[in-house]
């Protein structure tokens, strides 16, 4: 059986969805670690955790948050992910908070900068261009005999 044969490419492009469903960065990252964590328990079944993408994220009230749950709040101008700490009938508290917020531009000051990292792009052309082939994902096997 060869990758494209497998369920892998499926399970990728469920990823993609994902991030484009929920767009927040944080969130992506939480339910990437909770696919890898899936996938350390059955690696050799990627259409089974395909299947569970869909329940990894579930919208719920206040009253049905647990402790220690791993929650994303949007509000009108922020997004908050953080862990239930403890909850009252009207407000959270959250452990080890990340806010995303995202301004449309925003100035930052040399000085205040520690260090700088770049998303590189196109890797693999520039380290391997001949294993660069045009829309990979949508080649298909043909199977003569």
């Amino acid at each position: 059986m060869t990758f494209q044969e497998s369920d892998y490419p499926s399970l990728k492009r469920e990823m993609i969805n994902l991030i484009h469903k929920y767009e927040n960065p944080a969130l992506v990252v939480e339910i990437l670690k909770e696919i890898w964590e899936t996938h350390k328990q059955i690696p050799i079944y990627p259409g089974i955790i395909s299947m569970c993408l869909p329940s990894m994220v579930k919208e719920k009230k206040i009253g049905e948050l647990k402790k220690g749950e791993r929650v994303l709040i949007k509000t009108g101008t922020i997004e908050i992910l953080g862990t239930v700490k403890s909850k009252k009938k009207d407000s959270i508290l959250l452990e080890n908070p990340e806010l995303v917020k995202r301004p449309r531009s925003v100035e930052v000051k040399s000085k205040e900068i520690k260090n700088i990292l770049t998303l590189e792009k196109g890797v693999l052309g520039k380290i391997w261009p001949t294993l660069v082939f045009k829309d990979a994902d949508d080649r298909r096997c043909i199977v003569k005999g």
